[in-house]
């Protein structure tokens, strides 16, 4: 393994000033706790595959998990359960009461998942593989639920009966249903629908005839030719009174546009007098260019909370008596909290009323309560009832009770500094049955560390299973590199290629900072370090294996980075990603691919490497993958067919969760014959 050229010291960037590395626990006594037995049955893959989820896995800022009754006494949810046997969900749209212990109703049964579809880089529409958010939306009286269902691809309008028994479409769109939107006054239901377009047809098949030119239409990751665009958007409504559809008028169409933008907004509440609280970019004689909470009143002047505390704003709301505004943030070190403040607009500071180490998602005031999607390190998401005063909550709704009768591994959280001074958390999860003084083989897991540690990012890596069988678990959360491109410092100019790569050295020492101190600690053995990660977690994997010899085994997907990408990606993307960073293809021998190719270092990796990639991505992985062959190197691909970025469907879900298990076995512990990973050597 030789030594990388490139040291981010060595740059003299200010912030990269090099500390003595130090871990903070969050509970020192814990540390040394003797666990010798658990009679809880053994948590395996199959068990995680198996779980229900509540609401999208990763919900943007305008996206609802959760939807209150008009009178705020109910909560409606759609959930999923995952059947690995089948590779199907079974989808149902929940109500609970949130004023009793009554059991949750289901008021309809039925359907398929609904994907996620994200203007990708490039442009180009594709499929993350994460579920999409479903629309949940009671009718002014609260007796009826309106939501999108979806049979095979083709998502339409229903409606079902809040109290059970009664579900119905509303519309019969050919190309299915997009938006969908209840008007203020509760009349008419509005939504958007495609339409194929036969002039657009025609001059795409036209022009299929002719061939067709190569442009930024064209990613050849995904497919043979260009995106084709055959339809277009057409906005509809249905008068409820009477059942009609017709096409929508340019008010209703607006005010549907201007919801489907709600993700992209930031967050905004209206007082019962009118002012309105929302997030404003600081002024520039501000010593931050952070964002602060704002007010403006009815007659326009605006009014801003100027403390640091007023920064960052997940989301806020008023309290019942428009007199105070309350808001969720980042907190603590590294952001690894959440906390809600409270904020009276005159007054100087804003009051922290609550603070937690776990998740909170689509908080809803109810009163002076909030109604919130929580996830914690060891308890997948459910529902709460709130106090930000007291800190009292009530679970009024968990879709997996019977999660903890199975033994879990016992989590500790961990704040670190890097080599650079940059705050990093993350969290050790303990080899189920561990024994203070015995070392174990250890697995990191990549890049998200916040609420329910499942698989990482993408959940492929089956944190409490590998748990189970033997192994110490890091997760970590990546570091935010503050250094911006165009910034000088030192009077040293870097390039973006210069800083992509401190960028993946800054990550680097955080993962290394934290392995070297569980080594330090007598937990972690040196000689069994393994590591994990999907999309950018796969970019660190691939620098680690090329710029540090403490991994052992390695496993990846949506992998991998080399010379030949812009070849892949299409025009587009290619653009895209020389602006943030990666050198043109005829830099090909640029000095950043001797830190980052695993085709230009195939001879010199160390650790085994395991691909597991979707069958829209597997190309880019190929050259990597034939190189490490040619190198006599342990090497494994395996594709699954009709994936995204994310894997979606439950069989190849289940499937990579046990092949990491064997893969980790064979490397990390001499579990198995590796015949396996030998047969196409």
């Amino acid at each position: 393994m030789r030594s990388p050229r490139l040291r981010l010291a060595d740059l003299r960037s200010g912030w990269c000033i090099a500390l003595s590395a130090s871990i903070f626990l969050a509970n020192s006594a814990a540390s040394s706790t003797l666990i010798v037995s658990n009679p809880k049955p053994s948590l395996k893959a199959i068990d995680l595959a198996r779980l229900t989820d509540l609401g999208p896995s990763s919900p943007g800022s305008g996206e609802h998990i959760i939807a209150l009754s008009p009178d705020r006494r109910s909560a409606a949810v759609q959930i999923r359960t995952a059947d690995p046997s089948g590779n199907r969900y079974q989808i149902q749209i929940v109500v609970v009461d949130l004023t009793s212990a009554a059991p949750p109703r289901t008021v309809d049964d039925g359907g398929d998942i609904s994907l996620q579809f994200v203007d990708g880089i490039g442009g180009r529409t594709v499929s993350t593989g994460y579920p999409a958010a479903t629309p949940l939306i009671w009718s002014s009286d609260g007796k009826w639920l309106y939501f999108l269902k979806t049979l095979g691809t083709i998502s339409q309008v229903w409606r079902a009966s809040v109290r059970g028994g009664h579900s119905e479409a509303l519309t019969h769109e050919p190309e299915g249903v997009g938006d969908v939107l209840l008007s203020s006054d509760g009349r008419q239901l509005i939504y958007s629908s495609r339409r194929r377009d036969p002039s657009l047809a025609a001059a795409f098949q036209s022009e299929s005839l002719q061939g067709f030119r190569y442009d930024s239409r064209f990613i050849p990751l995904f497919d043979n030719g260009p995106q084709q665009r055959v339809t277009d958007t057409v906005t509809r409504a249905i008068d409820l009174p009477n059942g009609t559809a017709r096409d929508a008028t340019p008010l209703e169409a607006a005010s549907l546009a201007r919801n489907s933008k709600v993700g992209r907004r930031r967050p905004e509440a209206t007082s019962g007098t009118g002012e309105i609280a929302f997030v404003i970019d600081a002024s520039p004689q501000q010593a931050t260019s952070e964002d602060r909470v704002a007010i403006r009143r009815a007659g326009g002047s605006v009014q801003v909370c100027s403390s640091p505390e007023c920064s960052g704003a997940l989301s806020l709301w008023w309290t019942s008596d428009s007199s105070r505004i309350r808001f969720i943030r980042r907190y603590g070190w590294g952001d690894g909290e959440m906390a809600i403040f409270e904020w009276r607009p005159g007054a100087e500071r804003a009051t922290r009323l609550y603070v937690t180490s776990d998740l909170l998602i689509d908080c809803q005031p109810v009163d002076e309560q909030l109604v919130c999607a929580r996830e914690r390190s060891a308890d997948p998401r459910h529902i709460i009832i709130l106090d930000p005063k007291s800190g009292r909550t009530k679970v009024v709704y968990d879709p997996n009770p019977e999660f903890h009768r199975l033994a879990l591994g016992r989590i500790e959280r961990l704040n670190w500094r890097n080599e650079f001074g940059i705050e990093t958390f993350g969290d050790l999860i303990y080899p189920v049955g561990y024994v203070r003084g015995r070392t174990y083989p250890l697995i990191v897991v990549q890049y998200i560390s916040r609420g329910f540690l499942r698989g990482g990012v993408g959940d492929e890596f089956p944190i409490q299973a590998f748990a189970n069988r033997g192994y110490a678990v890091l997760s970590v959360q990546r570091p935010v590199t503050r250094l911006r491109p165009g910034s000088n410092d030192d009077s040293i100019a870097l390039g973006k290629s210069d800083l992509k790569l401190m960028d993946r050295r800054n990550v680097l020492s955080s993962i290394e900072t934290a392995v070297w101190d569980l080594v330090q600690r007598g937990i972690a053995d040196p000689r069994k370090i393994g590591i994990t990660g999907l999309s950018d977690g796969s970019s660190t994997v691939q620098f680690a294996l090329i710029n540090s010899s403490m991994f052992k085994a390695a496993s990846v997907s949506g992998c991998c980075w080399d010379p030949y990408q812009d070849a892949l990606v299409g025009p587009g993307a290619a653009e895209a990603y020389h602006e943030s960073g990666w050198p043109t293809l005829i830099d090909y021998d640029s000095d950043f691919w001797s830190h980052m190719s695993l085709v230009g270092n195939a001879r010199s990796i160390a650790a085994p490497l395991l691909i597991q990639q979707s069958d829209d991505e597997f190309r880019g992985a190929l050259p990597s993958y034939m190189a490490l062959k040619q190198a006599k190197h342990p090497v494994a691909l395996y594709v699954f067919p009709n994936e995204h970025h994310v894997k979606w469907q439950p069989a190849h879900r289940l499937a990579a969760y046990e092949r990491n298990l064997r893969w980790f076995d064979y490397w990390l512990k001499g579990i198995g014959n590796g015949r396996e990973w030998k047969s196409d050597n």
